[in-house]
């Protein structure tokens, strides 16, 4: 690879990175409100979505009880009484892999929307002119003291 070639390919995976914030912060954004953000969900909105049943705002024992039951049936997938490992494994897999696949799908939502914004002419194309000037607005944003470089006396962390 030619120096030319790395520094425009560092330059694209700066911009990529630089746009992705909106994508990352609306899936911070509907973890605060109480979406299941992770395959564990090991909060209390989480534990409030998953185990109050009658929609009280509060989790009775009984339906605590009632809901760590039906769970660990679900888990038993040969129905023998008994959860082996393989099938506690494959709950967890199947839970994990759902949620990166709608994390998947909003990041590429995410990306038709980055490519909006940086092909600022809406011809479908997106120019070097174009693509540099989002690297020079995140330049700018990071560079706070104006002096041409970005160094640790730059005071954004974010850009």
């Amino acid at each position: 690879m030619t120096t030319k070639t790395t520094k425009a390919a560092l330059v694209a995976l700066t911009a990529l990175a630089a746009l992705s914030g909106p994508a990352l912060a609306q899936d911070s954004e509907s973890t605060a409100i109480g979406t299941r953000a992770t395959a564990s969900g090991h909060s209390k909105t989480s534990f409030l979505e998953t185990y109050d049943t009658n929609g009280d705002g509060k989790v009775s024992l009984a339906e605590f009880t009632a809901g760590r039951e039906a769970k660990y049936k679900s888990f038993d997938l040969d129905g023998d009484g008994q959860v082996s490992e393989a099938e506690y494994v494959e709950e967890y897999r199947a839970r994990l892999d759902a949620e990166l696949a709608r994390r998947r799908s909003l990041q590429i939502r995410q990306t038709y929307v980055r490519y909006g914004v940086l092909d600022t002419d809406h011809d479908q194309n997106m120019s070097l002119a174009e693509f540099q000037e989002s690297g020079n607005r995140m330049f700018k944003r990071l560079d706070t003291n104006g002096d041409g470089v970005i160094d640790e006396k730059d005071t954004s962390d974010h850009y």
